[in-house]
């Protein structure tokens, strides 16, 4: 007998029967009741809305390198426009529009959605090697048959990374001996955003591995330099977060909690997302999340942060409720003019610029709170005007629940029939349906009480008894 979890969960599909095994009808039923409810698990929204009217927003993507230029589609275009197609899952990316139906993605894209028919390119959305499959500084291609390591998003180029090249145990690893785990920090920006952009690291040559500022560094010697001790209802909050994602298992990159706490882990930040309809809403999750189960194209299991699943209503946008119980302080200062960041440091002090001069890669790793230490006086605040989701979270589109997904193909199926048909004709196929049934199970129940094997010829010879019946029938 085929086991259903196996079927669930083995991207192989190893153990799905074929015309050449021999099985149950049971074990066929299970196969595809397996098949149909990993696909509800995975894409539980509806997909009818293309979200290019949005405009630029932050939203789950989808890179498709069956058409041109490795450009990539919302998550309904994924499935209406492009679910024959080789895609990669990016899960979720901010300031993106749509590209489906545009002429980037080559003469004649056409949106079947939205009819929309080689609009012009979106300008400014912003491609790397993600879209062709490479992830990490390594440059390595991801395969979800294959990829055992865990992988976290950099809250700045938004590019994942594994836990290995950042020097980081997997999060199965219970050893002690580990300096840095991952349950030990919130967010992570990598070297190459520290390194390659200037008002990045601007704030981390003032903050990154400074005593008091949990914003930390992990040195050679595995030494942990900025490390701070949480308060305690910070830290159970923190621990809670870490079981609940690791409760939801691997997944789609390890991208969508499990209506906010069983999808796997990118994303938190901020912005504003800038739509060109500001008339329209898109509905919105803001926060920590942690993605779901891997598609076949997915992200490998991570253990920081990934989009939540969408609204009940699938329409309202949402704030993320941030913790502001550390910021009377700040703002306090603020207030009185007074800055409450850690003093500039010259080059011989600076703990990032010593990495850099000693080629260590200066990633680093944003403790639980630390949206709500950084300094926002005058002089402070205007570090952050281009990197505004180190302030504040950002709102996220996710397509609204499917309120069909619950429901069996078969379910479906005599649904639209009975829906979409004349009430008569309808009739009609459901007695007919139901005749065929019954004569199908008579013609079976002598094999099943005799226990021999039915096979193709079989079925066949019923189908060609069937056929010749409804001939004479007609004659």
């Amino acid at each position: 007998m085929l086991n259903r979890d196996a079927l669930l969960f083995s991207p192989t599909r190893e153990g799905v029967p074929s015309s050449d095994d021999n099985f149950y009808a049971s074990d066929l039923i299970a196969a595809q009741e397996a098949l149909e409810e990993e696909a509800r698990e995975a894409v539980p929204y509806r997909f009818d809305a293309c979200t290019y009217d949005l405009g630029y927003v932050k939203q789950p993507l989808f890179a498709c390198r069956t058409c041109l230029n490795h450009r990539a589609v919302c998550a309904a275009c994924s499935v209406a426009c492009h679910g024959e197609h080789d895609l990669i899952e990016l899960f979720n990316r901010r300031n993106f529009r749509c590209d489906c139906g545009t002429e980037s993605m080559g003469a004649g894209s056409c949106c079947s959605i939205s009819s929309r028919n080689d609009a012009p390119a979106n300008l400014r959305n912003k491609y790397d090697a993600n879209f062709e499959g490479r992830f990490c500084f390594c440059g390595r291609p991801y395969d979800p048959q294959t990829e055992s390591d865990d992988m976290l998003q950099c809250l700045h180029c938004e590019d994942w990374c594994h836990a290995q090249c950042l020097g980081l145990p997997h999060s199965d690893d219970d050893s002690p001996a580990a300096p840095l785990r991952q349950d030990d920090f919130d967010q992570l920006i990598c070297w190459r955003c520290v390194e390659n952009d200037a008002e990045v690291r601007r704030i981390a040559e003032r903050h990154a591995g400074v005593e008091g500022t949990g914003v930390i560094l992990l040195d050679k010697g595995d030494k942990v330099l900025g490390k701070i001790d949480l308060p305690a209802e910070e830290a159970s909050a923190e621990e809670a977060q870490s079981a609940g994602s690791s409760a939801s298992g691997p997944a789609a990159a390890t991208a969508t909690d499990e209506a906010s706490a069983a999808q796997e882990k990118p994303l938190k930040a901020a912005t504003a997302s800038t739509s060109e309809h500001p008339s329209s809403e898109p509905t919105v999750v803001a926060g920590d999340s942690s993605p779901a189960p891997l598609s076949s194209s997915g992200l490998p299991n991570s253990t920081k942060r990934h989009a939540t699943v969408g609204s009940d209503d699938g329409s309202a946008l949402k704030k993320a409720k941030v913790d502001h119980s550390d910021e009377a302080s700040t703002t306090a200062s603020a207030a009185k003019g007074t800055c409450s960041a850690p003093p500039s440091l010259d080059a011989a002090e600076s703990p990032v610029r010593r990495f850099m001069r000693e080629g260590l890669k200066p990633n680093v790793f944003l403790q639980e709170g630390w949206m709500s230490r950084w300094c926002r006086c005058s002089q402070c605040l205007p570090m952050f005007v281009n990197l505004p989701y180190l302030l504040e979270e950002e709102d996220v589109f996710e397509p609204p629940e499917d309120p069909d997904a619950h429901k069996s193909t078969f379910d479906l199926g005599m649904e639209h029939l009975l829906n979409r048909m004349p009430r008569d004709q309808a009739l009609d196929s459901v007695r007919a349906f139901t005749t065929l049934s019954d004569r199908l199970k008579t013609f079976l129940r002598p094999h099943a009480e005799g226990g021999t094997t039915v096979t193709k010829e079989h079925i066949q010879a019923f189908f060609d008894a069937e056929q010749e019946r409804r001939q004479q029938q007609h004659s």
